[in-house]
């Protein structure tokens, strides 16, 4: 896949608007600088930053998201009481904790648990997760749910046609905004 392909691909939850954050690597070999700056701007355009997380053993890691809805996640009361005890710096606003998020991303062994909220999955599951140590779930899609299987098979299969569809309309040279479109009429009534 192309970098354009796996930018299009992995990114089309976010761009079309219905996941907050996507999380994706790529292969240092697919891409310039001048090819990350460029999704950066169409990214932009679309209300959705794209941050480069980290580089390592010849891959990158990319967090896409909606600032805005981002925000309102982290407006939630047992959210903010989660990161508070995890030591985010909650009471500094958004983008300190975000800033803090990328910087786990990027320094620890671990994947961050907490990584479950930017991405938009259930609470109850991130705590879930952690409590069980990523064991036992009911169902296992983008994320490990433990509350509502089917209620997360739904949302699964709705990213996976999503980012199938977009990947398909960008071959046959839609922009991205051409492709966002098309989306929103195809999914139109749709839940």
């Amino acid at each position: 896949m192309t970098l354009n392909q796996t930018f299009i691909q992995c990114g089309a939850p976010s761009l079309c608007g219905i996941k907050p954050g996507n999380m994706f690597s790529i292969r240092q070999k697919l891409y310039s600088r001048e090819g990350i700056e460029k999704w950066k701007e169409i990214f932009k355009n679309q209300g959705i930053w794209l941050q480069v997380i980290k580089t390592d053993e010849g891959t990158t890691l990319f967090f896409a998201y909606n600032l805005e809805w981002i925000e309102k996640i982290l407006s939630d009361t047992f959210i903010k009481s989660y990161l508070c005890e995890k030591k985010y710096p909650v009471k500094k606003g958004t983008q300190a904790i975000l800033k803090e998020f990328f910087a786990r991303l990027k320094t620890r062994q671990g994947f961050p648990h907490e990584a479950g909220i930017f991405l938009g999955y259930p609470f109850e599951d991130v705590i879930s997760f952690e409590k069980n140590e990523g064991k036992n779930c009911k169902y296992c899609g983008y994320w490990k749910s433990y509350t509502n299987p089917e209620e997360a098979k739904i949302c699964c299969h709705r990213y996976v046609s999503c980012c199938r569809m977009c990947k398909q309309w960008f071959d046959e040279g839609f922009s991205v905004s051409q492709i966002i479109e098309q989306y929103k009429q195809a999914t139109e009534g749709v839940a």
